[in-house]
């Protein structure tokens, strides 16, 4: 039985109340979203400067404490916004996400232990969505394409040997299996963001295709990354295959100089064309032409741009993914 219900009055006037599973109730007022970062704690200075009156949705991550996150819900309440969570949904561990695809039976049950903490907390604020990475810890090994100084060193990934494909598979179709089962028993929406799987992203793409409940997170940065670094991965095509399985993608670009990068930056026009920045704005629309649901994190640094240009970068994103800017986020607030 799924403990976690909404509760609404009837009309009869009888005094008695309707028990709705959440999720169908979600399903029924969904509405498209573009969202503000918001880590840390509720700022609602932070959504008055960044929003611009054109969003309308938020993705938290890392609250000191449950108190946080209740501020949040009420914000969120006050001002006809959802949110989504970005794992660590508190901040207690650090930015330490769980180890899914651990070769460690044992670190992988404390890893699944974590998700369902967090996927009750989640569902208990009224979260629309709760994020995690997959596969992590990264998957990929030398030699690369190119190697840029900010990818995971080897002790930040798991190489070929520790995790051989079947291995991946297996505990990927196990991982998949076991979040469909907490996604009922909380009646909370969990998503993967991928990280960099090196050459298994046919079967990163395989997971989902086998289990459509589990919704993607596309980071268009670290997509642009993978295809700069690693032999033979089209990004275009992968997000061919997995176009329909995205609920989320994080909007950002990345500069390359040298054998570094810098990321988080926002898409300006000016990229398009650029060989030293990365491809966001073509991934974002090419996802676009194939999935009319999905929402959009703006996952950048605010502070790069001026607020003219702000408003652009949202009109743009919105108007490829078939929004409207300012009038998308009046009509839903």
């Amino acid at each position: 039985m799924n403990p976690i219900r909404s509760v609404k009055k009837t009309e009869s006037g009888d005094g008695g109340v309707t028990i709705v599973n959440r999720a169908e109730e979600r399903e029924e007022t969904a509405m498209r979203r573009l969202q503000l970062g918001m880590w840390h704690q509720c700022d609602p200075a932070r959504w008055e400067r960044y929003s611009l009156g054109m969003l309308n949705g938020l993705e938290i991550s890392g609250y000191q404490d449950e108190a946080e996150l209740e501020k949040a819900r009420t914000f969120c309440d006050r001002h006809g916004l959802q949110f989504g969570v970005h794992g660590p949904i508190l901040s207690g561990r650090g930015y330490e996400l769980p180890l899914l695809l651990s070769p460690d039976a044992a670190e992988r049950g404390e890893a699944l232990r974590r998700v369902e903490a967090e996927t009750e907390l989640a569902s208990r604020y009224g979260a629309d969505y709760i994020l995690f990475h997959y596969p992590y810890l990264p998957v990929f090994q030398p030699p690369l394409r190119r190697r840029f100084a900010r990818m995971p060193d080897a002790a930040a990934r798991y190489g070929y040997d520790r995790l051989p494909i079947d291995r991946f598979r297996s505990l990927s179709e196990r991982l998949f299996a076991e979040l469909e089962q907490l996604q009922r028993r909380y009646d909370q929406r969990i998503v993967l963001e991928h990280d960099f799987f090196g050459d298994y992203g046919d079967w990163v793409a395989e997971a989902f295709e086998n289990h459509p409940s589990i919704g993607l997170v596309v980071d268009t940065a670290r997509l642009d990354i993978a295809a700069k670094a690693f032999h033979d991965f089209d990004p275009f095509a992968w997000l061919e295959r997995t176009a329909s399985s995205v609920y989320v993608v994080h909007y950002s670009n990345v500069h390359y100089a040298d054998e570094t990068f810098v990321h988080h930056l926002p898409v300006r026009k000016g990229q398009d064309g650029d060989a030293t920045y990365g491809e966001a704005y073509a991934y974002l629309a090419f996802v676009a032409a194939r999935n009319s649901r999905f929402h959009l994190t703006f996952e950048h640094d605010a502070d790069r741009v001026g607020t003219d240009e702000l408003a652009e970068i949202y009109r743009r994103a919105a108007a490829v993914c078939g929004l409207t800017g300012e009038a998308h986020a009046a009509e839903n607030r």
